[in-house]
């Protein structure tokens, strides 16, 4: 009797996990058949090279060589946030130094930014809409091209997306603990390419719209935020660079938001 009730027990649990199991894969089906169709695409172009993708490789490389970014055409340390050169360079050490290796690495990299805007999409509009974006964002040629080029900017918009999701999670959650991990994400991002700095918009916006009414969750979910990228910019400018903090925003990529090339004006608060 007791066989036959652990036997009815079992084949209920196998049960259970086959109806689980054929549930997601119907829910996740439309974002792998978006992800392929990506992916068939991505792979058939490229990789691209440029001034800038040569000068990045060459940074990865002697992360590896001598474990700095130099650029010899600096005579220093390339003129970018550390991160993304150094995971570059763990990359390269695996997998070998090449282009080629290390653009497979970064189209990788596309494919979780992909990922990252069906649940954003998902999370603040709906599954539909999660979809919609992510076929619009997954095809568009700017960032098929990127997803195939030796450059830290997928790197960053993968980091940002992912700071933008956990923002929305710990906001709706009013966690400090999911505050505090995405703040270590925009540590991530920053720490990548400063223009991660402007995914602080959204989430700004999203945060003014829920309307937070608890002073100590606001300060504590704010310090935990702030913290990580303090410290770990500190850490890098301060400490290894011997730059003030305040350097951060005497960047190319505050200074020079809109190139001077395209012939238009940058606002005065960027050029300062």
């Amino acid at each position: 009797m007791k066989s036959a009730h652990a036997w009815i027990e079992k084949r209920g649990i196998n049960l259970l996990n086959k109806v689980g199991t054929k549930k997601l894969l119907i829910e996740i089906s439309p974002l792998v058949i978006i992800l392929i169709g990506v992916a068939l695409v991505a792979f058939s172009l490229g990789p691209y090279q440029s001034y800038d993708t040569n000068l990045e490789f060459e940074a990865a490389s002697n992360v590896v060589k001598t474990g700095v970014p130099y650029v010899k055409a600096y005579g220093t340390a390339i003129d970018e946030p550390p991160l993304g050169f150094y995971v570059e360079a763990l990359f390269l050490r695996v997998f070998g130094l090449s282009t080629g290796t290390d653009v497979t690495l970064v189209t990788f990299f596309g494919f979780g930014s992909v990922v990252l805007m069906y649940m954003v999409g998902k999370e603040l509009y709906g599954k539909s809409t999660g979809l919609v974006a992510t076929a619009l964002f997954g095809l568009n040629p700017w960032q098929l091209a990127l997803s195939r080029s030796f450059l830290i900017d997928t790197q960053c918009l993968f980091f940002s997306l992912l700071c933008l999701l956990t923002g929305v999670w710990a906001i709706r959650k009013g966690s400090v603990k999911i505050a505090l991990f995405c703040g270590m994400v925009f540590a991530a991002a920053i720490l990548t390419k400063f223009y991660a700095a402007f995914i602080l918009i959204p989430l700004l916006l999203f945060y003014l719209y829920s309307r937070p009414k608890k002073p100590k969750l606001i300060l504590s979910q704010l310090a935990a935020f702030s913290v990580p990228a303090l410290v770990f910019a500190s850490i890098w400018y301060q400490v290894a660079l011997g730059h003030s903090l305040l350097w951060i925003f005497h960047h190319n990529d505050f200074a020079d938001v809109i190139p001077a090339s395209t012939g238009v004006t940058s606002s005065p608060f960027f050029c300062n």
